[in-house]
């Protein structure tokens, strides 16, 4: 286990600040020393502590300890966001399995105070991703799974999130209830979300991290099948 303390209270004051001062970049830029010279080599060591770590319960993990590998860049796309705020007002971290880094199965970490969340899902969903989850979501092969995935996340208070519809579509019929629970979601992650406190910015953060990922680990190995399947 990682003994170590990654993350400071002085590191979340940045984008406490960052929304504090509406997003502004003069605040920025004179701040923007705390983020390059404190905040990313912090992500760059607890991405490269975790990927390892990772790699003993995933072997084909992928992580880059970068900006636009492992971490998400903090500059918005103004061309898309015309006329709001130019940064994010958090941190976001992610591991992946597969071809396409946001289409794929990612565990990630989200720094966004006062909160916190760990989790697992894919950042990018398509057609053809929705069409084979639900095609194996609805087999009996995959119950057992479901069941133990749904029984995980209520055990451990994790979230279920996503786009949900009020009812399964009308052309899919349930074979079991747990398969029209999940049949209902047309996007799903599965996240625990904390309010950034002692927990945080203590050495347990690595290993309480871990715990998470692992415990997800037969939702993020789901995911890869469905992914696998969609390419088939």
């Amino acid at each position: 286990s990682m003994n170590k303390i990654y993350f400071t209270k002085e590191m979340i004051n940045f984008y406490e600040n960052l929304k504090r001062n509406n997003n502004n970049k003069d605040w920025f830029l004179e701040n923007r020393h705390i983020y390059d010279n404190i905040i990313i080599p912090a992500a760059k060591e607890f991405i490269t502590d975790m990927g390892l770590k990772l790699k003993t319960i995933c072997n084909d993990i992928e992580y880059m300890p970068k900006v636009d590998g492992s971490i998400f860049r903090i500059h918005k796309d103004t061309r898309i966001n015309k006329g709001k705020s130019p940064f994010k007002t958090h941190l976001g971290i992610i591991f992946w399995s597969g071809k396409i880094r946001l289409e794929s199965p990612c565990f990630y970490l989200h720094i966004e105070p006062p909160f916190y969340y760990t989790g697992v899902g894919i950042p990018r969903t398509d057609p053809a991703f929705l069409q084979s989850y639900r095609n194996i979501i609805n087999t009996k092969k995959y119950s057992p799974v479901l069941e133990n995935i749904k029984t995980t996340a209520n055990s451990n208070y994790y979230d279920i999130n996503g786009d949900k519809l009020k009812n399964v579509p009308k052309n899919i019929i349930p074979i079991n209830h747990t398969a029209e629970f999940f049949l209902k979601y047309k996007s799903i992650h599965i996240i625990d979300e904390m309010p950034l406190n002692s927990d945080f910015y203590s050495e347990s953060l690595f290993n309480n991290t871990f715990n998470i990922f692992s415990n997800l680990l037969p939702f993020f190995n789901l995911l890869k099948e469905i992914v696998k399947n969609k390419e088939n």
